[in-house]
């Protein structure tokens, strides 16, 4: 079934965990919506939507986000900023937003006389290079451009700060388009042999000492180069991909105690509780929505 995507507009928020501050708040031309979300455990997924005349710029500084563009799957790691262009439909395909942290901006560009406090000479330009932009996901693995970021942010939190904040977010797209036209995704051959041998293991008991081993590491600075690199710890990885293996095979499972043991957990409660963790969903309820998606697809069968 179909979902019709939805011309989102976010509303003021404001938590221990989530802010959302909206044009009324910001009162800086061109900036529809500035927020940050961090996230302990697993969030409703994000349903198929697009903004109207607007950028939104996701920057991930911790986990992995999956957004989808067009059948395609966008995993975004800690470092990288996800680009959604104007009017694009995105979504994360029912996917939860996971643990990690988030910033994101949405940008107006419908009136380049009136963005960011610029004059048409420096705004035209500056959206025109958004516009060109390549890639939907860009690696930035740079502490530079997150403190710009979060620094912008941190001023937008209180009033009395509009032209610094605007001028953080002017060199923050800068460097973004900047990032954009470098190599995508390097990832040292250490670091890529690491990857191979858990998805090889995925359903063993991982060591982080193994697999530190196994590129040839020690252990301190295998977690560090490939938290560096990935955006994530190890040990999230690993068990964010035991979690993804695991959908697929829940379904057709008889026991979700074999499921656990199958995947190197030690107890059915805690693959139950790293499940929900990463999917907002205890493996029951996730086979019961499978079972109820599958009825509803079957009745629409004429």
């Amino acid at each position: 079934m179909m979902i019709d995507p939805i011309n989102w507009k976010d509303d003021y928020f404001c938590s221990n965990k989530r802010i959302v501050l909206t044009s009324r708040q910001l009162q800086i031309p061109g900036i529809r919506t500035f927020g940050v979300h961090t996230m302990q455990s697993a969030v409703q997924p994000l349903k198929p939507h697009f903004h109207e005349d607007s950028f939104e710029i996701t920057y991930v500084t911790k986990g992995v986000i999956s957004f989808h563009v067009n059948d395609v799957e966008y995993k975004v790691n800690g470092g990288d900023a996800f680009i959604a262009f104007p009017n694009e439909v995105h979504s994360t395909n029912e996917i939860p937003l996971s643990l990690g942290q988030i910033y994101w901006l949405q940008l107006d560009i419908s009136n380049p006389a009136n963005f960011l406090y610029l004059n048409e000479n420096a705004a035209i330009p500056l959206i025109n290079s958004l516009q060109k932009i390549k890639h939907h996901n860009i690696r930035t693995d740079n502490k530079e451009i997150r403190n710009i970021l979060v620094k912008s942010f941190d001023l937008a939190s209180s009033s009395g700060n509009e032209y610094m904040v605007a001028s953080y977010i002017a060199i923050y797209l800068h460097l973004l388009i900047k990032f954009s036209k470098e190599s995508q995704f390097p990832l040292t051959p250490d670091i890529g042999k690491a990857l191979t041998y858990i998805m090889d293991n995925i359903t063993s008991d991982l060591s982080l000492d193994d697999i530190a081993e196994s590129c040839l590491l020690s252990t301190s600075h295998f977690k560090q180069k490939f938290k560096n690199q990935m955006g994530i710890s190890p040990r999230n990885f690993i068990n964010q991909q035991k979690v993804e293996y695991a959908k697929t095979l829940l379904p057709d499972c008889t026991s979700i105690t074999d499921m656990s043991m199958a995947l190197g957990f030690s107890s059915s409660s805690y693959f139950s509780v790293v499940f929900k963790k990463y999917t907002s969903y205890s493996p029951t309820e996730f086979i019961q929505r499978k079972a109820n998606k599958s009825a509803v697809s079957s009745d629409d069968i004429p």
